[in-house]
């Protein structure tokens, strides 16, 4: 996550008679207190490293009233800043968020970055951030303690910029040592699902201590790919390794360790011949939900990944995924002045999904009771307490 690709153009005209669609069935026929809460089911990119005057920022946070923002260091296209340009800027920015929030939706932001440490670090030393530590580092040098300090250290950075979500730490086992996005850029732990389960507890427990909201990821695993998914469609069905990949959910959930699971755009035929994990109702209400017992929040990785857009319309993205379980949809580009944006778009697909019944009405409040949970105390201390799902 995330290098987004360009908008399939052969789904442009789908895309116009979505929006006529919605049009035609209009927010009328949506109960006025759900259509209100819609955006609360997005964490959306923007570009700009400031709020004010970006015309951008203000749509997505007031008319649309998007649940959270994920902040970027650089453009993926061209490496021109995008969010992040110096410590003293990103605190100023997420305050400014967070201010423009409470104006117009009466609620704090999700404010997220990936901070996985080493490569996937969107506070780095480019922007005046201390080098850290990758998962494969810390893995290797097998001291629980240590990855506990470090972890540590990146939730002050993150709480100091304004940050409370971090799409961190993977969990991706690493079965595939020639893997392109995971192994081969350091960002699993190890090929020992019992030493990756051990260190991503620590590493949890740190960053939750200091109050952080964290996400397992890449469910319901990444690791023994031999493609990447930003750059097109994955098949892992020969070889996945789901009692070895699906060990620390498992150990973790059970224990009680995970605020929220990202999902990953892997298709796996002998889970769901037809879908990805993100659209996949056996991979997440079957299997992550139903026979792993998670109860919290499910992110999905970026819709604007290529393995998604190649092959679906992004409308037709959000509603699987919120269909097979995802409660949050993870839409990291939006260009400003493009009209409508992908935020806009998803929308329109979800409403006009709920207008038609192809979504219900409880399934929209159920993802909105979840993401009610996991919002509650956002920035302040929760301690080491395990979450209890069993009301959940």
């Amino acid at each position: 996550m995330p290098r987004a690709a360009d908008p399939n153009p052969r789904l442009a005209a789908f895309f116009a008679v979505i929006l006529v669609l919605t049009a035609c069935v209009s927010a009328r026929s949506l109960d006025p207190s759900l259509e209100r809460r819609l955006g609360d089911l997005l964490l959306v990119g923007f570009h700009g490293t400031e709020v004010d005057g970006n015309a951008q920022v203000r749509h997505l946070v007031c008319d649309l009233r998007v649940g959270g923002v994920v902040l970027f260091e650089r453009d993926a296209a061209t490496q021109a800043p995008r969010n992040i340009t110096s410590r003293e800027q990103l605190g100023r920015l997420t305050g400014d968020l967070q201010a423009l929030a409470r104006g117009c939706a009466g609620r704090p932001l999700l404010i997220a970055v990936d901070s996985e440490g080493g490569a996937v670090m969107r506070l780095s030393p480019r922007v005046g951030y201390s080098p850290t530590l990758s998962a494969h580092e810390l893995g290797t040098l097998g001291d629980l303690t240590v990855t506990e300090l470090e972890a540590l250290r990146i939730a002050r950075m993150l709480r100091e910029a304004g940050i409370n979500w971090t799409l961190a730490p993977v969990v991706d086992v690493a079965v595939n040592p020639l893997n392109p996005v995971i192994v081969r850029r350091g960002r699993a732990f190890s090929l020992d699902p019992e030493v990756v389960t051990a260190h991503a507890r620590a590493y949890l427990q740190a960053l939750r201590d200091a109050g952080l909201r964290t996400t397992l990821k890449h469910f319901p695993g990444h690791g023994s790919s031999w493609e990447d998914s930003h750059r097109g469609f994955v098949d892992v069905t020969e070889t996945a390794s789901p009692e070895i990949e699906l060990h620390p959910y498992r150990e973790l959930i059970n224990h009680g360790f995970v605020d929220s699971v990202m999902t990953a755009h892997v298709v796996n035929r002998n889970l769901d011949p037809d879908y990805p994990a993100t659209l996949s109702r056996p991979t997440i209400h079957g299997l992550l939900r139903d026979a792993l017992g998670f109860r919290g929040v499910v992110v999905s990785d970026d819709l604007m990944m290529r393995a998604i857009t190649e092959e679906f319309g992004l409308e037709e993205a959000a509603v699987l995924a919120l269909g097979a379980g995802v409660d949050i949809l993870l839409i990291s580009d939006a260009r400003p002045g493009e009209d409508p944006g992908p935020a806009d778009r998803a929308m329109a697909g979800i409403r006009n999904a709920l207008a038609r019944g192809m979504l219900s009405r409880s399934q929209i409040e159920a993802a909105l009771a979840r993401i009610d949970r996991f919002r509650a105390g956002v920035g302040g201390f929760r301690g080491s307490r395990p979450v209890d799902h069993s009301s959940r």
